[in-house]
């Protein structure tokens, strides 16, 4: 059999005097005479390891393109592999009469249309041994209440006797939330127990597997519960089972109580960040950062596309919640400051969901209440302010000359706050006109809370107080 020249770098075979150079590659090494057939089944084993290389970057090259076309399409739609869903649309009541949740509904605009009484007589009290943080959740006959001594109490809404109590073993400074047939209490360190609302009855118990603390109030929507700890998550739970369906991780504690609307829930951190999460999914869809320093210690308020929150540096924001916030996005803001900053760029950068942002004399670390075409915020040092949603022009501002420790809550046209020297003040929701005031032995630090025509007080007293009285003439 014939020898041949064969190229062993590129697999070119030609004649056997062929000398220099080889007529493919052009390399001068590598060359040999080799019998043909050894020279062929060598090219055509070049031909094949070519090819398979090609095969196999091309199925790199999908399978990155694939990858980068999901992970956009999970970035802007929030598709993509999803937890397990809540088995039922169970939702807390807004009708009329009742107070079934924190703040109210679930958009936290501590609003209800009942009419605020003048509390000139107390319906009847409810006292226990310890102070009482947070407001009580009304529904039907039924008020609901947890206390600083491990209880969780229904008690009866005309008369104030017990009806039922649980021990839960574990104080508790939370608001209870009732829907269906359900009062659902979150409890320190970190669990939340289910108990049914007409008996007291244990329905179900979830562990949150974490040593720290549950300060935030639950809330429900669509059947699921969403409650923000210590441990730095927001966590879903069943509403009916229990059952976690996702956890939702920021980089620092979730002392307040989340905001839902629609497909999206939104919970500020303590790393002074604001976030919107699909509600069903648990995946990040925005970031807001509120500013160094700018710690947003209470619920946002949410409207329509906006989202309204204080903040600890004496403002009231506004932001735009339906935005995608991109890879990467915050690192190049920052370093487009920095370069404006050192006079590299002209202008400096926008910040992506910003509305408005109103100085208002105080730190704002109560939830901030809505209604009337009014946001109704109340600062530490003593003022309340109302200001309007659109642009955040300050309407007007009231100096109670006391620090404000409960979030306002509004009843009609009545605006309520609950103050350090244990009195609930009422003003005018559209003058701020000091309306009337409500004394007990404690400091207040539970919203007051309307709910049929009764006013609801919480107090460091140990009290519950039950007030009625004739419905205020409007001025």
């Amino acid at each position: 059999m014939e020898d041949v020249w064969l190229c062993r770098v590129c697999g070119h075979i030609g004649p056997a005097d062929a000398t220099g150079r080889c007529q493919q590659c052009g390399l001068f090494s590598g060359h040999a005479l080799v019998p043909r057939a050894e020279a062929e089944q060598f090219t055509r084993r070049m031909r094949f390891n070519r090819l398979r290389r090609r095969f196999l970057v091309l199925m790199v090259l999908l399978a990155v393109v694939a990858g980068v076309t999901a992970w956009v399409l999970r970035l802007l739609f929030d598709l993509g592999l999803n937890p397990p869903r809540a088995s039922s649309t169970i939702s807390a009541s807004t009708a009329p009469g009742t107070w079934s949740q924190y703040r109210r509904n679930p958009q936290n605009t501590g609003f209800t249309p009942d009419a605020a009484p003048f509390p000139h007589r107390i319906r009847w009290t409810y006292s226990t041994a310890k102070p009482l943080h947070a407001s009580p959740a009304v529904l039907e006959n039924h008020v609901y209440l947890t206390t600083e001594d491990g209880r969780a109490i229904a008690l009866d809404r005309q008369t104030g006797e017990p009806l039922w109590e649980y021990e839960t073993g574990w104080i508790s400074s939370s608001t209870p939330v009732v829907a269906g047939d359900m009062v659902i209490v979150a409890i320190r360190p970190g669990r939340v127990i289910a108990l049914n609302r007409h008996r007291g009855e244990r329905l179900w118990e979830t562990d949150l597997q974490h040593p720290l603390l549950a300060l935030a109030s639950p809330i429900i929507a669509q059947g699921t519960v969403y409650l923000g700890a210590e441990d730095g998550k927001l966590h879903a739970l069943d509403a009916a089972t229990g059952a976690p369906l996702w956890t939702f991780a920021t980089t620092d504690w979730i002392v307040s109580s989340a905001a839902h609307t629609g497909d999206r829930v939104l919970i500020p951190s303590q790393d002074t960040l604001m976030y919107v999460i699909g509600a069903q999914t648990g995946h990040q869809r925005f970031v807001y950062p509120t500013g160094r320093g700018k710690h947003v210690g209470a619920s946002p308020v949410i409207q329509g596309d906006r989202a309204y929150f204080g903040s600890s540096g004496g403002r009231v924001s506004a932001i735009t919640w339906r935005l995608v916030t991109y890879p990467f996005e915050r690192k190049l803001m920052l370093w487009r400051g920095r370069l404006f900053l050192w006079g590299v760029v002209k202008a400096a950068p926008e910040q992506r969901g910003r509305v408005w942002s109103t100085r208002v004399g105080g730190d704002v670390v109560h939830a901030i209440a809505l209604a009337h075409d009014h946001l109704y915020a109340a600062t530490v040092q003593g003022q309340v302010v109302a200001l309007e949603p659109a642009a955040g022009d300050i309407r007007w501002t009231t100096d109670l000359r006391v620090e404000i420790t409960a979030a306002p809550t509004v009843a009609t046209d009545t605006v309520m706050v609950g103050t350090a020297d244990g009195a609930v003040v009422a003003l005018h929701a559209q003058t701020g006109e000091k309306r009337w005031a409500f004394n007990t032995q404690g400091r207040i630090t539970g919203s007051p809370i309307v709910a049929g025509g009764d006013l609801y007080v919480v107090s460091h007293d140990g009290t519950l107080y039950a007030l009625t009285g004739s419905e205020p003439h409007s001025r």
